[in-house]
């Protein structure tokens, strides 16, 4: 395993960055097919954020166990989506908490 491999794998075991990679795909449109801007450079633009995302999930991908590496990253994609759709459970707060917050 390489150092590349090795760094791509501890990275995928965080929720954060997974979360960090649900943002960039969000904003690079990966997942939708609705283009924006009425001329050619908007839509290069467009196409540029989509291709560097695409090329850092082909990076991140590398970090998944060899044998469910996907040449479309489908692996990290699926592990990204069941971040977004399973979120950590908000943390409780009791029901006296805004009493001790009331200084006498």
């Amino acid at each position: 395993m390489t150092q590349h491999e090795a760094d791509m794998g501890e990275l995928m075991k965080l929720p954060a960055f997974r979360r960090f990679l649900w943002r960039s795909i969000q904003s690079a449109g990966i997942l939708s097919q609705a283009t924006t801007g009425a001329d050619g450079r908007d839509l290069s633009f467009a196409e540029g954020r989509r291709s560097q995302v695409f090329a850092m999930l082909s990076d991140v991908e590398v970090g998944q166990p060899a044998a469910l590496r996907h040449p479309l990253n489908i692996t990290t994609l699926i592990a990204v989506l069941r971040e977004e759709a399973n979120p950590a459970p908000k943390e409780k707060k009791s029901a006296t908490a805004r009493y001790d917050e009331i200084s006498e």
